[in-house]
């Protein structure tokens, strides 16, 4: 007479190891259900992974750049904004001032001046504006481009008080903002001489969004406003006509400037958008590439996985009872 029957170890032994390879295979099922890629690439590919791995490094190549891109974009995008605004406190300082000049009375004359002090200290801090922590308008320095609209108006109402007539006064704060010497070169602006860097469009074209703020249409902007309110601390109607006059003169100016950078910013705005679209549908392609050598079907994998599923259940059921069987079982 043989042995009693009984579960033995190997028989729990070859049973552990069904169920663990049943729940490893299930877990890697499960996971290509929901990604609708080959948990195994290497055997998706019958071992040749290097096409797989240079597929990767291209997408990753072109994800990156289209990062990047969308970031120079959208930095471009902050800066035209900050140019609107700007325009906004330019046309309304020069509106003031026309109305001052053509009434000359005394609420009118007010209003512009304190338009062209508000206007002035809004420009300064859009143009010390930054994006993502990085300054817009300071070229290749990441200090303020610009010390605080206080100090320079400060500066600004020292050479007016010093000139000996106005005339003299308006030839001065000239030179302060476009001599090379002037106050604005030599104190007013802080930021580098340089253009910030630029981005790189493909392998051999790059792009820059760079405009700094001692551009000629950021001086005739600052000009422009200190001027209209300077006009604010003249004495008399003929004092405060030559400010008006010479503030909306540079006002015409400077907006012309401004729309001349926000074309030549949407230029480059536009090379971006392009570049960045490229580098998408490429993204898009490699995918396609990808996912014909690693992909797996999602309905098939959902079909194996409850089959799995039935596996799993089946086993542990049979170690369940193996686990029940004892001599005294069998006797019975």
């Amino acid at each position: 007479m043989g042995p009693i029957g009984s579960p033995t170890l190997r028989a729990h032994t070859m049973l552990q190891n069904n169920v663990s390879s049943i729940r490893e295979r299930l877990d890697s099922v499960r996971t290509e259900a929901v990604t609708g890629r080959a948990s195994d690439i290497g055997r998706a590919v019958g071992g040749d992974t290097a096409k797989v791995n240079r597929l990767s490094e291209s997408i990753a190549y072109a994800e990156d750049r289209s990062r990047v891109l969308g970031f120079e974009g959208n930095r471009a995008k902050t800066i035209q904004s900050s140019f609107n605004d700007v325009r906004v406190k330019i046309d309304k300082a020069q509106n003031a001032a026309i109305l001052g000049l053509s009434e000359m009375a005394p609420e009118a004359l007010g209003l512009a001046a304190s338009l062209g002090e508000s206007g002035f200290s809004d420009a300064v801090h859009r143009f010390n504006g930054k994006f993502a922590g990085r300054q817009m308008f300071g070229g290749d320095s990441g200090t303020a481009p610009l010390i605080d609209a206080d100090s320079m108006m400060s500066a600004l109402r020292a050479v007016v008080s010093a000139a000996p007539d106005t005339a003299t006064a308006l030839s001065q704060i000239n030179a302060y903002f476009d001599d090379p010497a002037g106050g604005f070169a030599t104190t007013a602006f802080q930021g580098g001489s340089g253009d910030a860097p630029a981005v790189e469009l493909s392998k051999d074209e790059r792009v820059s969004t760079a405009v700094r703020a001692d551009e000629q249409a950021v001086r005739d902007t600052l000009k422009s406003l200190a001027l209209i309110a300077l006009s604010g601390d003249e004495d008399t109607i003929g004092d405060k006509r030559a400010f008006l006059s010479a503030g909306n003169s540079t006002a015409g100016s400077a907006i012309e400037g401004v729309v001349g950078l926000q074309a030549s910013l949407g230029v480059r705005e536009e090379r971006i958008a392009i570049a960045q679209s490229s580098y998408q549908g490429e993204i898009a392609t490699l995918g396609i590439a990808m996912n014909d050598l690693t992909g797996r079907d999602q309905a098939e994998a959902a079909t194996e996985m409850r089959l799995l599923e039935s596996q799993l259940e089946a086993a542990y059921l049979t170690t369940s009872r193996l686990a029940g069987l004892s001599l005294t079982n069998f006797l019975r």
